[in-house]
């Protein structure tokens, strides 16, 4: 077998193992990102991002229908024939709900606070109207309280806050609800840790259990016993009450409940207060075909003076409208409760996986449309499985999870890059790789490039001292980098006293050659600046040699898997080399080669030195003495 197929398979091996290497890799950059985010949203880092996407889910939906509940408002104008007096009128109270449920209502529900007496005769009134429906099958009262949070023993339990009287009938349930930290009302609690043990009913709660008949007795009862189950109707999509369904305990008391927004503010039929209490005083028969029949109503404020209006995520809402909400959310079982976490962790996994697998063969561009359009449709699931099934499928922790892994690649490549070219490059050119995406894989490029060698410093070591030496060659390297960068020069390598640099790589340069040759003649500018502090400093000056070659060349990364260096090769390095040599024999400071001055002979002055052979190639190189600027005349002779 040749030596030639042992060295391609060699390569071919190599090349295999680096892909091998950097699939491995973006899979454990995929993998630990996937990690990361779902461990952050374990502990609620990501809860507020999560919060504010469902906020947006709730005010694009469109409005839900809830036929089966009505809302009574106590508007401004009901509130104007009441005298504008709160507390309100327990009499105007008794009436309407007495109106109500003689309209066939099946529940109705007062969030109206009522902790102190009034006048004897209206709260006897409301009292009596609570008693004899009591009595009935056919309707239940419930009412709105407030509870008292009792610390001890280091949890959180409750006291209701009692009634005007003890004699008033009907259900109570609490109207409390947590707020959000920004202001803003989302969740609701169905059931609170009673204080003297049990949980006691939210308002919600309470209104669906007397909807299906129960007293507060048997809702006290049921709510006592921690393995107990509580019977609550259930709604069909289109508002229908057909059935009723257990629900544990466990379920109404553990997180609370994000709030099902039916819609926006009206999104509930309502009724102003004034003309149905009006008709109830008149002695009006409500007709058998009326709005209230077999419906759950809420009756509560609305004016101005209330101040019972609260943000939402749909906007400003009055506390009845929030109360009815809950109600729905209830009634529709949407508790809207995340995934596991190891769904979440799979899909996660699976997404950042996909986009790192990309990241191998596609552009960046291409890889952050993908992205894009995953990310799309996590949204587009996320929002149908919400509206159509109340279900909440997280697609905030993908999303995190997505960009955290494109931004660690994207800062992983800077650092590659900046490590391949940093020490090389002026900042400037650096700015430019980054931005315009140049890669480190190999390429064969056209390049000039130049090489710059130092003339009697074996005699100038042995006349000085070493860290006189040490202190000249880092001011010459100095000034000769600083010269190379500012020409949009790669400092390729530094050769002994010679330097390597290269021009019209990474990135493309259309005056790659011109920007070689202007270097050369900068460098020689430099070196006698230097020369002319030496001297004055008493230290011998140095002359140098610079040739510029332009040709084909490789460019790229090159080693072993544990060292690897951006590197160009080929024979117009070699060549260069060649061609700043003969600059001993001629007797010049800058040769530039043939190819070099096709690309640059209208801009310079040069002298021919005619076709030299060199070693290493069979056809001679036509060599010229760069001596200036065509525009300037500046000279570049460094003697």
């Amino acid at each position: 077998m040749s030596g030639g197929n042992v060295a391609g398979q060699s390569g071919g091996r190599w090349r295999a193992s680096a892909g091998v290497r950097r699939v491995a890799q973006a899979l454990l950059l995929g993998v630990a990102v996937s990690v990361g985010v779902t461990a952050l949203s374990r502990v609620g880092v990501l809860s507020g991002w999560e919060t504010r996407a469902v906020d947006t889910f709730l005010f694009l939906r469109d409005r839900a229908p809830a036929p089966e509940i009505v809302l009574i408002v106590i508007d401004e104008e009901s509130f104007a024939a009441l005298g504008e007096r709160q507390p309100l009128s327990r009499g105007y109270l008794a009436d309407l709900g007495d109106f109500l449920l003689r309209s066939g209502a099946r529940v109705v529900g007062f969030d109206v606070q009522l902790k102190t007496r009034s006048a004897p005769e209206e709260d006897t009134a409301l009292i009596a109207m609570t008693r004899r429906w009591e009595r009935s099958d056919t309707g239940r009262v419930v009412f709105a309280s407030l509870v008292i949070p009792r610390k001890g023993d280091g949890s959180t339990r409750y006291d209701v806050a009692p009634a005007f009287s003890p004699d008033l009938g009907g259900l109570f349930g609490f109207s409390n609800a947590p707020i959000g930290a920004d202001g803003v009302i989302r969740r609701m609690t169905p059931v609170l840790p009673a204080a003297d043990g049990g949980h006691l009913p939210s308002f919600a709660l309470a209104v669906l259990a007397a909807y299906s008949g129960q007293t507060a007795e048997q809702l006290s009862g049921a709510l006592r016993d921690p393995r107990a189950v509580v019977t609550l109707p259930v709604r069909d999509r289109h508002g229908h009450i057909a059935r009723a369904e257990p629900i544990s305990l466990s379920r109404l008391s553990g997180a609370p409940w994000r709030i099902d927004f039916a819609g926006r503010e009206g999104s509930f039929t309502s009724f102003p207060s004034a003309a149905l209490v009006e008709l109830a005083r008149k002695g009006e028969r409500p007709e058998a075909d009326n709005p209230f029949r077999d419906k759950i109503v809420l009756v509560g404020a609305t004016f101005l003076e209330s101040r019972d209006f609260y943000p939402t995520p749909t906007g400003l809402m009055a506390g009845v409208e929030i109360h009815a909400n809950m109600v729905f959310t209830l009634l529709s079982r949407r508790t809207l409760l995340p995934p596991h976490w190891l769904l979440n962790l799979s899909v996660l996994i699976g997404a950042c996986l996909v986009v790192s697998l990309l990241s191998l063969w596609l552009r960046p561009l291409w890889v952050a449309l993908v992205s894009l359009a995953l990310i799309a449709g996590f949204v587009a699931v996320s929002y149908e499985a919400y509206t159509q099934g109340g279900y909440w499928l997280d697609f905030v922790a993908p999303l995190v999870g997505m960009l955290t892994y494109i931004e660690g690649a994207r800062l992983i490549a800077r650092r590659r890059l900046r490590a391949a070219f940093g020490q090389y490059v002026s900042p400037e050119v650096m700015n430019r790789v980054l931005r315009e995406g140049a890669g480190l894989g190999g390429a064969v490029r056209t390049v000039s490039v130049l090489m710059s060698d130092l003339r009697g410093f074996t005699t100038l070591s042995e006349r000085l001292p070493p860290d006189r030496i040490s202190e000249m060659m880092n001011e010459y390297f100095t000034e000769m980098v600083e010269v190379i960068m500012a020409h949009r020069g790669i400092v390729q390598d530094f050769i002994g006293d010679g330097i390597l640099a290269v021009y019209g790589t990474p990135l493309d340069d259309p005056d790659h050659a011109w920007h070689a040759v202007t270097t050369a003649l900068d460098m020689q500018a430099a070196l006698r600046r230097l020369n002319d502090r030496w001297r004055a400093d008493g230290r011998p000056p140095l002359a140098m040699g610079v040739a510029v070659h332009t040709g084909e060349a490789f460019a790229g990364n090159v080693g072993s898997p544990r060292r690897k260096k951006y590197a160009v090769m080929g024979d117009t390095v070699n060549t260069t080399s060649r061609v700043e040599g003969l600059n001993r024999e001629l007797s010049t400071a800058i040769l530039i080669s043939g190819a070099a001055l096709a690309l640059v002979k209208e801009r310079v002055l040069v002298k021919d030195r005619g076709a030299i052979a060199v070693k290493g190639r069979t056809q001679p190189v036509d060599v010229f003495e760069l001596v200036g600027l065509a525009e300037t005349g500046q000279e570049g002779s460094g003697r």
